[in-house]
């Protein structure tokens, strides 16, 4: 069970007594969002004078983010927004940023629907095309990431920075932009430009002071720079690393805690055990049971400078690494140790190669070395880490792991610390009533905002006929024009009503016409009978008879000629019908409610789309800030460290 959220000073207190030689890890893709505000606990550990050891990575074993695209003549890095639509399934890694605000949570069309929204209604309104609308309606605000359209699988730690560079300074001018764009000219914009200026510096200068310099190094370089800009000095008992150098494997590394959980699956005596285990816990997830990878596959990778990432597969007498080109290596005894596996591998590469476990084991083989950081909404996929785990203890496998660190961020309460003025982007500006904003007022009211909007939703769910959502509509926003859009659809809607008396009316007629031809059928249908009946009886044809042979067809000509007449009547009183129903007037009736209609849904999609971004999009940010927007829009320095003084942990068991 997960611990009960307490003062940090206490949970750190805590962790010092408990575990006083063990290193805080803060490892993370996000250096320009917000690993970097994991300097909280180092200025906390400081100012509660507890020590400790921290050791800020940088996680670079990932492949960096791509995405497949048609276009010819790309670049082959761009900066893609993420949305319900085109990009949906976008998953960035190492190269995302949020501006001030910015989230990466978008409004799905599902949400839309659950407000109301007819989306496809309100679209027609647009202009657009249905997929272009639909991106546009559900980007993320304030977010972007830098993603890969090649072909290659590029892993993060090889990535150079010459090939990649010019994008990432795209990223963070961007996100820098648009974040000064907010803050109010007479207030601190042209600090908040030096702050910006200042980190696109670093960046320039470790690319120029190092032209071979990997991703992986600008990061490492640029990290501990931003910690010292939100620390106001140089962070003490602090250390850069990043995961590949954490998890390099060789004989002399091979008995390093972090690699204790590797062993359990290459013994023979717990291999069987710890691949059920493993593939019980990502069962029913996106993740691939081991079985998907291969006979003998293990939830770990490989990563061989210049031949890319792999998973591990072993056999008895072969190991496989499978990398893009997949390498084998003949083995003259099995592996049954991480010991075995460092040898092996030493002896074919000659130098380190990097063991990286895969989602679910990789902070299982970190949490037995180190008390792992995490920020409250990070890395949600831990619950099945544990679930392994503990399926291993049950089987008596227990590796004793430690507890994570969960930190809970009160980032937009705190900014009532700071002194600024911010011009809110459109749907903030929509939802809080106003352009701009002192930061104090921002954080007394950021929350009540936050439940106006999700009651807002709520109330335009409710909103199912067209003068419902007009009415609010005029109520809501009286000087856009809503009465005069009303009073049409009203107009509207009694010419159609009219249109419909009339309708009825001609159809009344129809109906009545009809009974007097199906009368005259029958009467018709009665004269042909006496008239045959008549013709069968008679033998003589005297005068008299011939007489009654007359009358009867001149009866059978009268009724021919009624049911004539009627049918024409008929016919001319259909039209009219078709007229009242789809003449000129009626569609010009509907057109203009269709109209009002939409132009009320795309009314109702804007109010959506702005309570969506803020309900979903503070309460987020509140959790997970960008490091530089702290110094960018507080110069003293107070907002962090308000932040890092209400911040809230927990610790979070990797076994029951």
């Amino acid at each position: 069970m997960t611990d009960s959220v307490r003062s940090a000073q206490e949970v750190l207190t805590e962790l010092r007594v408990q575990y006083p030689n063990t290193p805080f890890l803060a490892l993370g893709q996000t250096v320009f969002w917000d690993e970097p505000v994991k300097a909280s606990i180092r200025l906390l550990l400081d100012s509660y004078e507890l020590g400790g050891e921290m050791v800020i990575g940088v996680h670079d074993t990932d492949y960096f983010a791509k995405a497949k695209l048609r276009h010819a003549g790309v670049s082959r890095f761009l900066l893609m927004p993420h949305n319900d639509g085109s990009t949906k399934d976008l998953w960035s890694a190492a190269g995302e940023i949020s501006t001030l605000f910015g989230s990466e949570t978008f409004p799905t069309r599902d949400e839309y629907a659950k407000s109301g929204v007819a989306f496809e209604r309100a679209s027609k309104i647009s202009g657009e095309e249905f997929s272009a609308f639909l991106d546009k309606m559900t980007e993320a605000w304030g977010w972007r990431g830098v993603v890969y359209t090649g072909s290659r699988d590029l892993v993060v730690n090889s990535l150079s920075v010459q090939e990649v560079g010019d994008s990432v300074l795209e990223m963070l001018a961007w996100g820098f932009d648009n974040a000064i764009a907010q803050i109010a000219p007479d207030c601190c914009q042209r600090e908040a430009q030096k702050i910006g200026d200042r980190i696109l510096g670093w960046c320039k200068e470790c690319r120029d002071e190092d032209p071979s310099a990997s991703l992986s190094d600008l990061f490492q370089c640029v990290l501990p720079q931003i910690y010292q800009m939100l620390l106001g000095r140089k962070p003490a008992q602090t250390t850069v690393t990043c995961t590949t150098e954490l998890l390099r494997l060789a004989p002399e590394t091979a008995s390093l805690p972090r690699f204790r959980l590797v062993d359990v699956f290459l013994n023979p005596e717990t291999r069987d055990t710890a691949v059920n285990a493993y593939n019980q816990a990502v069962s029913g997830s996106e993740i691939y049971t081991l079985d998907k990878f291969g006979a003998g596959a293990l939830p770990f990778d490989i990563i061989v400078p210049g031949h890319g990432r792999g998973t591990l597969r072993i056999h008895p007498k072969v190991l496989f690494i499978e990398t893009r080109q997949p390498i084998p290596i003949g083995l003259k005894k099995p592996i049954t140790s991480i010991q075995d596996l460092a040898e092996v591998l030493h002896a074919k590469f000659k130098e380190p190669v990097t063991l990286v476990g895969k989602a679910v084991s990789l902070v299982s083989m970190l949490s037995q070395e180190f008390l792992f950081l995490f920020h409250e909404e990070g890395s949600m996929y831990v619950w099945r880490t544990k679930k392994m785990n503990d399926i291993l203890r049950a089987a008596g496998v227990d590796l004793n792991f430690h507890p994570i660190v969960r930190i809970r961020y009160q980032t937009w309460d705190a900014l009532a610390e700071a002194q600024s003025t911010l011009r809110l982007p459109e749907h903030l500006a929509s939802t809080f009533g106003r352009a701009t904003i002192t930061v104090p007022e921002f954080a007394a009211s950021w929350r009540s905002v936050v439940e106006e909007q999700k009651a807002f939703c709520e109330r335009s769910a409710s909103l199912q006929k067209p003068l419902e959502l007009l009415s609010y509509l005029q109520e809501r926003e009286a000087l856009a024009g809503w009465d005069e859009r009303k009073a049409a659809y009203h107009e509207a809607k009694a010419s159609l009503l009219r249109l419909v008396e009339r309708r009825n009316a001609i159809q009344a007629e129809v109906r009545e016409t009809y009974d007097t031809l199906k009368a005259l059928r029958a009467e018709h249908l009665a004269v042909q009978q006496r008239k045959g009946n008549h013709f069968r009886s008679v033998a003589d044809w005297s005068p008299a008879e011939l007489a009654k042979r007359e009358a009867f067809e001149r009866e059978e000509n009268a009724l021919i000629q009624e049911k004539s007449r009627l049918r024409l009547q008929s016919l001319h009183l259909r039209n009219e019908r078709l007229h009242a129903e789809r003449g000129a007037e009626a569609q010009q009736a509907r057109d203009a409610m269709h109209h009002i209609e939409n132009e009320a849904e795309w009314a109702r999609l804007r109010l959506v789309r702005s309570a969506l971004l803020t309900v979903e999009g503070l309460p987020h940010t509140a959790h997970r800030p960008s490091a530089w927007w702290f110094p960018m829009v507080d110069r003293t320095g107070r907002w962090f460290q308000r932040v890092a003084e209400t911040a809230e942990l927990y610790l979070q068991p990797l076994q029951s």
